[in-house]
């Protein structure tokens, strides 16, 4: 009589395939992206001053979902400060674009905004959603963009600066310069003006009413002011003080940034070796857990079809072993949690490196923490102030 062969022959395949098919394939190139550079200068009135607005850090609100995750607030929010400060420099060393700022919020006077959100970062992979919309309203960018980091990122050979994610910012940037391709001269300066327009509507919203047109989202321009406008010019006056106050905050990210740079370098190194560790655990638990109960069964069956001593000798051996490697597999898995907590703590680590920098805007110290949002929202009511005193409104 023919009998079927033990369950451990037909689990065989299956743990060939965990053990050899499941191991992780790293990224060997570095920097197979380049951000597209002007060949000549263009034009002043055709350059779009950008302003990317601090990241969403994407931290969920429940706690469970943190430790899920293993996300730190503290380390997300310094991240959603320090990654647009990349994007910068790329757009910025393009030639395609005026000034490039980071700050915490929108600012009225913004001709193209790009918005991101942090969707997620461990030093192996880098996960955004990136935005970009002009002043009047059209969309340029709303998709997800992902990039996973060379192990040469993390190597002394490689050069000192370069970002392990910068394809991914090459890639927006080219994405964005694909779009700005798009607009012709006239619709370029129709953005300007709309940006002009809007920062002086945003302060005198009465003296302005009626020169801007929005419908289904889209601002256009119905009239201009007369070049002789006394308002105009002061308005101008207050534009100029305010891109004073707006570089000294992006400064401050700027300062941010190359304070927070080794630190976090360090951070991303080590959260990289320990992602990689993690993975590589659970991979061997996963296949020492099914080798095991494999190993189990089939030595199950064998003592329960067993005809003689010493096929039912070797299926007690088979459980045994089997036992033996499935409590492999949970060691292991004990293991790949001591990892995870060791990740935590290199998260933890960089919070001493984000403390509050003191800066002074015009005579006046100010201290920007988490909340310059606050601190801007504040340099815009002064602006109000200083507006209402030159023209003589109460």
């Amino acid at each position: 009589m023919i009998r079927s062969p033990p369950l451990l022959v037909l689990f065989l395949p299956l743990v060939l395939l965990l053990g050899t098919g499941c191991v992780s394939k790293q990224v060997k190139r570095v920097n197979e992206v380049q951000a597209k550079q002007a060949t000549e200068e263009l034009a002043l009135d055709q350059l779009l001053d950008v302003t990317i607005v601090a990241f969403d850090p994407g931290v969920p609100e429940s706690i469970k979902e943190q430790q899920k995750e293993n996300i730190f607030p503290a380390v997300r929010q310094a991240e959603a400060n320090y990654l647009p400060q990349i994007l910068r420099q790329t757009l910025d060393g393009t030639g395609y674009w005026g000034t490039v700022r980071v700050l915490p919020e929108v600012t009225p006077s913004s001709m193209l905004t790009v918005t991101g959100k942090i969707l997620h970062s461990d030093g192996e992979t880098l996960k955004l959603h990136i935005k970009a919309r002009d002043a009047t309203g059209r969309e340029w960018l709303d998709k997800n963009y992902e990039e996973t980091a060379a192990e040469l990122s993390y190597t002394e050979k490689t050069a000192s600066g370069t970002d392990p994610f910068q394809d991914l910012y090459s890639r927006v940037s080219n994405d964005l310069l694909q779009e700005r391709r798009k607009l012709d001269a006239d619709k370029v300066q129709e953005v300007r003006r709309v940006s002009d327009l809007q920062f002086a509507a945003d302060l005198a919203p009465a003296r302005f009413a009626g020169y801007l047109k929005t419908e289904k989202g889209r601002t256009s321009v119905q009239r201009l002011p007369p070049d002789n406008d006394p308002i105009v010019k002061r308005v101008a006056s207050v534009r100029a003080r305010d891109d004073v106050l707006v570089d000294t905050l992006d400064a401050h990210y700027a300062n941010f940034r190359q304070s927070m740079q080794p630190a976090y370098q360090e951070w991303r190194r080590a959260s990289y070796t320990e992602v990689i560790a993690l993975r590589e655990l659970e991979r061997q638990a996963l296949w020492r857990k099914v080798a095991g109960a494999a190993a189990v069964i089939g030595g199950v069956v064998a003592m329960a079809g067993a005809e003689n001593v010493g096929t039912s000798v070797a299926g007690q051996v088979g459980v045994i072993a089997g036992v033996g490697i499935f409590a492999s597999g949970l060691q292991k898995g004990q293991e790949a949690k001591v990892h995870a907590e060791a990740v935590k703590e290199l998260n933890s680590s960089i919070n001493a490196d984000v403390a509050p920098r003191v800066v002074e805007l015009e005579g006046k110290t100010v201290t920007l923490t988490g909340s310059a949002k606050d601190q801007y929202a504040q340099w815009r009511k002064l602006l109000h102030e200083r507006y209402a005193a030159e023209i003589g409104a109460p």
